[in-house]
């Protein structure tokens, strides 16, 4: 079970943005309700109203921290055509935000004419008062913040590659054993000298298909890292392989896929890794945002 997640910090102040025609009855954070702690008779009728597709959706937002309307739709509310689960997908988020079990953030993905599908959803103080009820945690009930574009553009797009393995896993092309992302995935060991080190995937995976699993560390880069981190990840990730920990806890060393935009930065990111040490080299794999897909699911076929 993952930690709690928090409101999400971001070091500029959230700003109102304009609401759009199509924009509904979301309102940015910054707006809502004064900050005033819920009494337990508030928070008892909010969950009675909360159905099991509710709290998975309060649940996911929790685990990866930030989501877009679009992902939360394609996965809670995928029944009937897209016009019919777009509009069962706004109802039921416009309702969740209502309740403060998940909220509005300010910045949008895709631009106001796309309504609730381009807001982005944190959990909201109820939704974090429920949470800590079924995990006994003493974690702070805050206000979520709106983060900045890159920290934002990052955290979706790990919550988006988990999202098309759903959609494959329905089309049955695969099966998903595992999908948990950070921190969930982050794995401490011992560094020299006896120092306690994490490395820190972006996620980690593995996938089914009959009596064999195969299993993934998630880099997902934005093509804003240096070539000398991405080689300084690349060689950490040696450093754990090198440990054992991961093959006697799990059985298995998971291979590592960067996941890039685009071809220029997939060949930039492959030029870094061919400075690692030939026999390393087979740990790592790099593809393009549309290619991840394919190299997973071809992965696990049988």
């Amino acid at each position: 079970m993952s930690p709690l997640a928090g409101p999400v910090a971001s070091s500029t102040k959230a700003q109102n943005t304009p609401s759009g025609a199509a924009s509904g009855a979301l309102t940015p954070t910054k707006d809502l309700r004064p900050p005033r702690r819920l009494s337990p008779h508030q928070l008892a009728a909010i969950s009675l109203q909360l159905t099991d597709r509710d709290l998975q959706a309060l649940r996911t937002v929790s685990r990866f921290r930030v989501m877009s309307g679009a992902q939360l739709g394609r996965l809670f509310w995928p029944e009937g055509s897209p016009r019919t689960s777009g509009r069962l997908a706004r109802r039921g988020l416009n309702r969740l935000s209502q309740l403060d079990v998940l909220e509005p953030l300010v910045r949008r993905v895709g631009g106001e004419r796309s309504g609730s599908a381009s807001t982005t959803f944190a959990v909201g103080r109820a939704g974090q008062y429920i949470l800590q009820s079924e995990r006994a945690s003493g974690r702070r009930v805050r206000r979520a913040y709106t983060p900045g574009a890159r920290y934002l553009a990052h955290t979706l797009a790990v919550a988006q590659l988990f999202v098309d393995l759903v959609d494959a896993e329905r089309q049955g092309l695969v099966e998903i054993a595992t999908f948990s992302p950070e921190p969930e995935c982050w794995r401490p060991y011992p560094g020299a000298w006896g120092a306690g080190l994490t490395l820190k995937p972006d996620a980690y995976l593995k996938l089914a298909v009959g009596d064999y699993e195969f299993s993934w560390f998630i880099e997902q880069d934005m093509a804003t890292e240096a070539q000398t981190t991405i080689e300084g990840k690349a060689r950490q990730y040696l450093d754990y392989y090198r440990t054992g920990v991961e093959q006697v806890e799990r059985g298995v060393f998971p291979r590592v896929l960067w996941i890039v935009p685009n071809a220029a930065h997939a060949e930039r990111v492959r030029e870094t890794l061919e400075r690692l040490p030939a026999n390393a080299q087979r740990l790592f794999a790099v593809r393009t945002t549309v290619e991840a897909l394919g190299l997973l699911r071809s992965e696990a076929r049988p």
